[in-house]
């Protein structure tokens, strides 16, 4: 599966592959840089919960949720690279200050090298699944490229926007998730949430917006079970 995650993100970056399709979300369907959502609206159903299903996507659910110290968190996504960016961030976080945070996932990079510096920074802390996902990116293109591949959404990010909705990026809240992060267990899957099977039970589940792009009896038959 690493193996083939990593030629199709490749192929994609060098745009020799196309990954926008009819569909709107499959298996290789593209990274959101930030949530679309409103996470601060909604935080306050996240606290006193234990275990939670999320929504991978841009990865910003999943963190927001990791302030309230859940013991675990399940985050699932039909396409194969959001948990890759997922992991990316969590390594940011733990190891960069959230200036070098919001500059390499929220601006719009150049070609400077800097950026290679920041991601040497933050690899330290990627799993070796993760590491080689992101070397076999970074050792052939740089991030302007990748970042603005089809790899990932193409929609603008504002960074006071993106502060503005996130409370993982307000406060003391950033600085608070370097001790949570390691605390919580984390575990992602691939694939579509209507064939999933599930072990564990939830006290919190974020299907954000899988409503509008199913049927009303398919999405009421998820919820009951």
């Amino acid at each position: 599966m690493l193996k083939q995650d990593i030629i199709k993100a490749q192929q994609i970056v060098s745009g020799h592959t196309s990954n926008l399709k009819t569909d709107t979300f499959h298996d290789t369907s593209i990274i959101y840089k930030s949530t679309n959502e409103r996470p601060i609206n909604y935080q306050h159903h996240a606290k006193n919960r234990n275990n939670i299903l999320s929504v991978v996507a841009s990865g910003d659910q999943i963190i927001n949720a990791m302030l309230e110290n859940p013991d675990s968190i399940t985050g699932f996504d039909i396409s194969s690279f959001p948990k890759y960016f997922l992991y990316l961030k969590l390594a940011a976080l733990q190891t960069l200050s959230q200036e070098d945070y919001i500059d390499f996932f929220f601006e719009s990079p150049d070609t400077s090298e800097r950026y290679d510096d920041i991601y040497d920074l933050m690899r330290e802390k990627l799993s070796t699944e993760n590491k080689e996902f992101w070397d076999s990116l970074f050792n052939f293109f740089d991030w302007y490229d990748i970042y603005n591949s089809s790899l990932f959404s193409r929609e603008t990010v504002i960074a006071k926007n993106v502060i503005r909705q996130n409370p993982y990026l307000q406060g003391i809240n950033y600085n608070k998730l370097k001790d949570l992060i390691p605390q919580i267990a984390l575990k992602t899957k691939t694939g579509n949430i209507f064939d999933m099977s599930f072990d564990d039970e939830y006290d919190f589940i974020n299907l954000s917006n899988i409503i509008y792009y199913n049927d009303p009896t398919s999405y009421k038959k998820l919820l009951q079970r």
